[in-house]
């Protein structure tokens, strides 16, 4: 009965996706907080005393419905951690504080996406006049240093669409956003449209693969706001001015590398997502029963054709694109 109960609950939870790295971030937000209440971290009066945190009568029976209570509030709030690791990729409500702010970070990203490509393209060295073993040294130097800083520059125009208005106001959001754009247009594709099309066809090595990468993105999205929010809640300790001050630099170092990490995740997906639609982008329009292209400007135009339709309300019968285009069906 036990093992039925823990199954469904398993179940509910998320079934094969559920890990207990999942209620991680709230568990440790829970966790922290609890800790510094019960430690006199708001207590100017008093030191900080992690003795006071720990139970002290009948520890092993606290400890554990401490333990199943931290893992169930790590559940409660994990439905509210999708809504924080979007507002992390920047989609941010437009009455909302944040959303006032978001042209001006768009501009900041737009600012940084322009001196990238103006990085990039950096072309100031010139062979010395003077064919000299230390003016030939020195010019050699210098090519080495502009092909570094056109690299930094290549690689952090890469995050960000050429489109204006695809901005995002993170770095997250640019990346994913710059994501989904590059694998598209390759073929002439929308890609949460059209994925969502093939999937059924998807091999399952690519589909564990992309739940893998998406949760991971999750995990470290979630992590780093859980260390902001820690921060944020030990920040009185700074009043301390002792070792326990050391706990909100060290909490925003720890969310700085999982957001690091979440951006590091998320190049890794675009990839993965390259290889599905290189893969498998002949299935959607097999599916939808048209002839495939032997050409890749025939199938780019088909492909544009199809997302358009996708995306539009317009009857297929009445649809400019594709109302014309031959239906071919399988069998006699």
């Amino acid at each position: 009965m036990l093992g039925d109960l823990a199954q469904a609950a398993t179940k509910a939870l998320g079934g094969d996706r559920f890990r207990l790295l999942s209620v991680l971030p709230g568990a440790i937000v829970v966790t922290a907080v609890t800790v510094l209440v019960r430690a006199h971290a708001y207590d100017p009066g008093r030191s900080m005393d992690l003795g006071d945190a720990l139970p002290s009568d009948h520890k092993l029976a606290v400890l554990g419905l401490g333990t199943v209570g931290i893992i169930l509030a790590g559940v409660l709030l994990r439905p509210f951690e999708v809504a924080l690791v979007q507002f992390l990729e920047g989609y941010w409500p437009t009455g909302s504080l944040p959303g006032r702010f978001r042209p001006l970070a768009v501009e900041r990203h737009r600012r940084i996406r322009e001196r990238a490509l103006l990085l990039e393209d950096s072309r100031a060295v010139s062979p010395p006049a003077d064919p000299s073993l230390a003016q030939l040294a020195r010019y050699h130097r210098a090519v080495a240093h502009e092909g570094r800083l056109q690299e930094r520059g290549r690689r952090t125009a890469d995050r960000y669409s050429t489109d204006d208005d695809h901005l995002m106001p993170t770095t997250l959001g640019n990346i994913l956003r710059s994501a989904e754009e590059r694998t598209g247009e390759r073929h002439g594709l929308d890609v949460l449209t059209a994925y969502r099309r093939i999937f059924p066809a998807v091999a399952p090595e690519f589909r564990q693969a992309i739940r893998e990468q998406l949760d991971l993105i999750s995990v470290t999205s979630s992590l780093s706001l859980a260390f902001g929010i820690v921060s944020a809640a030990a920040s009185p300790l700074l009043l301390r001015m002792n070792v326990w001050s050391l706990v909100v630099p060290g909490a925003a170092a720890a969310a700085a590398l999982a957001y690091r990490g979440a951006q590091r995740a998320a190049q890794d997906h675009e990839e993965l997502m390259k290889a599905v639609f290189d893969v498998h982008r002949f299935d959607l329009a097999t599916a939808l029963h048209y002839r495939l292209r032997t050409t890749a400007a025939d199938e780019r135009e088909l492909n544009r054709r199809i997302t358009r339709f996708l995306v539009e309300r317009t009857p297929l019968a009445d649809h400019e694109g594709l109302k014309d285009e031959p239906l071919e069906h399988p069998g006699p």
